[in-house]
């Protein structure tokens, strides 16, 4: 089951591609299928995307990285890679996910 998440993302972006070269527009279905895809993250990033603050950077090895103009101004480089951004709304996911992780273990310790 570890590859059919992204199976489903990678097909329902070329699908979303393909629409906007035919018809210039977004459906809201793909829409809706972007955010039960990726979380309430997809709103807030197809905001930035809308507002021309994502700029694709390749280096001369071909490396891909991503730099985002903030809603605060402030650029940040989101590294493909790696799946590592510089903003704090990463950090912040992460964290929350570790907690999340080490949840099941501080609650085993405490019974014992």
């Amino acid at each position: 089951m570890g590859g059919t998440l992204p199976a489903v993302a990678e097909e329902l972006l070329k699908e979303l591609r393909r629409v906007f070269q035919e018809t210039a527009q977004v459906p809201d279905d793909l829409l809706l299928g972007l955010k039960f895809i990726f979380g309430p993250a997809a709103v807030p990033a197809l905001d930035l995307v809308d507002h021309r603050s994502v700029t694709r950077v390749v280096s001369p090895s071909g490396r891909t990285a991503y730099q985002v103009l903030g809603t605060s101004g402030k650029l940040y480089t989101c590294y493909s890679s790696c799946h590592f951004c510089t903003c704090p709304a990463f950090g912040f996911t992460v964290l929350q996910k570790s907690e999340s992780l080490l949840q099941p273990e501080v609650s085993k310790g405490a019974d014992t």
